[in-house]
């Protein structure tokens, strides 16, 4: 009997850890964050000398209405490469919309209809960015980027959902485009903004520690189930 109770004992135990294997690396709130990383590049540089990335994070569990997600953007990083040098970064900041757009066979002012996934958010930085002759410094204010396509067909309905692939698009030589803009404001609110194409988006996984941590847990709990079958065969 008291062989019985150790071994039903350790089942219990097993059990637990694999529900703690399954849901400990992933909350709730975890599972709602979608994260993607960007590249491209900038408009009116003949040279090629400039290059952008970054990412951006928005929670996919944020409501919303007639395909508009206020605050549905949680995290942003923007950085301007000269000549693969990293020379300027701005990152998010909560204020303003921080939202996504999903709009569905909209009507173009060109004509037509388009589908469209877009995000704002809010940027800020501690760096200036020194533009014109004479040259005027500006900071970051807004940053956004909006995924096109002409003809619509891009998505079902207009829930909050993933940024369409550059594919999906039909770039390059399709009807659909993949734009950013960088706003900036000099001392005097003036506007001016840099824009560019992006040619890269990519989904970014859970972080690596995260997973290995949840593969080992699950490993730890296959070796205890192995030692619970030996003790039973060796009672049988």
């Amino acid at each position: 009997m008291t062989m019985l109770k150790q071994l039903l004992w350790r089942r219990f135990i097993l059990s637990a850890a694999v529900v703690c294997a399954l849901s400990v690396p992933v909350t709730e709130a975890q599972a709602a964050l979608a994260t993607y990383s960007f590249a491209g590049d900038l408009d009116n540089d003949p040279m090629s000398q400039y290059s952008i990335s970054g990412s951006f994070t928005f929670d996919k569990a944020t409501s919303g209405s007639g395909g508009v997600y206020h605050g549905a953007v949680t995290d942003f990083t923007f950085n301007l490469h000269d000549e693969g040098v990293l020379v300027y970064t701005s990152t998010f900041t909560p204020t303003g919309l921080n939202g996504v757009t999903v709009s569905k066979d909209m009507m173009s002012p060109f004509g037509g209809i388009f589908d469209r996934w877009a995000l704002v958010s809010g940027v800020t930085s501690d760096d200036l960015l020194t533009q014109g002759i004479p040259p005027v410094d500006y900071a970051p204010y807004s940053f956004d980027l909006r995924f096109n396509r002409m003809g619509g067909g891009l998505f079902a309905d207009t829930s909050l959902q993933a940024p369409p692939s550059l594919g999906s698009l039909g770039i390059p030589g399709g009807q659909g485009s993949a734009r950013w803009r960088l706003f900036i404001e000099d001392a005097d609110g003036n506007p001016a903004a840099f824009v560019g194409s992006i040619t890269s988006l990519t989904a970014v996984p859970l972080p690596a520690g995260v997973v290995l941590f949840g593969i080992g847990l699950i490993s730890l709990v296959g070796l205890g189930a192995g030692r619970v079958r030996k003790l039973q065969g060796s009672r049988a």
